[in-house]
């Protein structure tokens, strides 16, 4: 197989991650749709649509297998094969928490709840965009985006923390939002998770762009 092949191979790759990466991506939007306006079948709908990015993982997997079995690509290259694998394992975890966000936005769509939901919504915009600058240091090869990935988890992190304790102060008060307190943190803890995988693919960036395995996450919270 001639190198043009190989480069036309890797390019094809790129672009199912970046596939999976959307898919991941707009799920998570769908969910929050459906929480914030209480929308039943929008939540089903995201729910159907976990077996996309379950498809496009193993398709994507197999790929990086066949590449590895049959190119033994060195260097840069395999770099870029493990960092696909890597990064389908985290997309498909995101996939998996639109999916339980989803869930709660259909436990709770008969609810009045106890204020309309902004913070939330705050959370996962920034969470969604921390992923679009993910995979956009992939293609670019941009390093600083990584950085701005990491900076943004501590955002994401303080915003969480925030949610988490105004969550806490309701269930005090008021007994009889104990239950829908409870879904609302858990969805807040679910964006923290897809911030924590999005952070992980990040780090996977830094190591084709660099060859060097960082925990950059923890490099930066000790630097600040």
């Amino acid at each position: 197989m001639t190198r043009t092949t190989f480069d036309e191979q890797l390019a094809t790759l790129r672009h199912r991650l970046l596939a999976m990466a959307s898919a991941a991506d707009n799920m998570v939007g769908l969910a929050m749709q459906a929480l914030i306006e209480q929308d039943v079948e929008l939540a089903e709908q995201v729910i159907a649509n976990d077996d996309t990015i379950d498809g496009l993982d193993l398709e994507i997997e197999t790929e990086c297998m066949r590449l590895l079995a049959l190119q033994a690509p060195v260097a840069r290259d395999l770099h870029l094969v493990g960092t696909a694998l890597k990064a389908i394992t985290d997309l498909e975890r995101i996939g998996d928490h639109a999916v339980d966000i989803a869930k709660v936005a259909r436990k709770l769509s008969r609810d009045s709840f106890y204020k309309p939901l902004v913070d939330l919504p705050k959370m996962a915009s920034a969470v969604r965009q921390m992923l679009r600058d993910a995979m956009t240091s992939f293609v670019n090869h941009d390093l600083e985006l990584v950085d701005k990935v990491v900076s943004d988890d501590d955002e994401v992190d303080t915003m969480f923390h925030r949610i988490r304790d105004e969550l806490h102060a309701v269930m005090r008060r008021d007994p009889d939002l104990v239950v829908q307190a409870s879904y609302l943190l858990f969805v807040a803890h679910y964006l923290e998770r897809i911030a924590d995988h999005v952070v992980n693919i990040a780090e996977r960036v830094y190591y084709v762009e660099t060859g060097e395995l960082a925990q950059l996450a923890k490099t930066h919270k000790t630097a600040s």
